[in-house]
């Protein structure tokens, strides 16, 4: 069975995040999709089956299936775009519906916007034992930490033992503006087997509201400071939903047996 590798939100100076994807007749046994992601590699591997004139797709970390997987949705999209020689195409899961476009050299992904909620009471002494100082601290899906600049963002050291120990959320997620209208981000999710992630899309529907109601613009540009580096552009649709537009490149496939 073949599985195609998709570096995904790269950039003339960003090496992005690779997923692989597989496309399948059939749902297998989550163990036997865990072992294929594992034998496969990469930090997240898609599966997608076609079902009823539908695709619907899952996603396995090396450890375990996640949800609503930014980067191994966009490298999904492009894959059946380009083996189909479609402009678009929506992917189907238990967390909703993925639309996937092609723009030029590019693709735009349709993504949620998620609205911060109150704190969890843990919060404060969490963010203490981080060594952190932040504008502000956010929480939807994510825990979201707003630091006063770049370099405060970049310099953060994580202790992976610690940020094992979060309360009740998916992930950590540090931000700061860059410019007047973009910023900056790291992604820290252990507890679903990604220590640090390389480019993350999902983390903007965390962090695209907030940032659109802070810099008072519907156009952002976006960097993750990890150690292959992500670039995106995110661009306001509606209030529940914004575009995540980028680059998802195909490298050699890679046969399972």
């Amino acid at each position: 069975m073949q599985a195609k590798i998709y570096d995904v939100f790269c950039h003339e100076h960003h090496a992005g995040n690779p997923c692989g994807v597989v496309l399948l007749p059939a749902w297998l046994a989550d163990s036997e999709l865990l072992k294929m992601s594992q034998d496969i590699g990469q930090p997240v591997t898609s599966f997608v089956i076609h079902s009823n004139d539908q695709y619907h797709i899952r996603w396995f970390s090396l450890t375990e299936e996640i949800n609503l997987c930014g980067h191994g949705s966009l490298g999904a999209g492009a894959a059946i775009l380009q083996a189909q020689q479609l402009h678009e195409v929506t992917l189907h899961s238990k967390y909703g519906q993925i639309q996937v476009v092609a723009r030029n050299d590019r693709y735009q992904i349709k993504l949620p916007s998620w609205r911060a909620e109150q704190l969890d009471l843990q919060v404060a002494d969490f963010i203490q034992q981080l060594g952190l100082q932040p504008l502000t601290v956010l929480g939807t899906r994510d825990l979201i930490v707003v630091l006063p600049s770049e370099t405060d963002v970049g310099n953060f050291q994580p202790v992976v033992a610690l940020l094992e120990q979060m309360p009740n959320y998916h992930a950590l997620i540090l931000t700061a503006q860059s410019g007047n209208d973009g910023y900056v981000l790291r992604y820290f999710a252990p507890k679903i087997g990604i220590p640090e992630d390389l480019a993350t899309g999902s983390a903007h529907c965390s962090l695209a509201p907030y940032w659109f109601s802070q810099l008072q613009t519907k156009q952002l540009t976006a960097r993750q400071l990890s150690k292959s580096g992500g670039y995106f552009q995110v661009v306001d649709h509606t209030d529940d939903t914004f575009w995540l537009i980028a680059q998802a490149r195909a490298r050699t496939p890679h046969t399972r047996t």
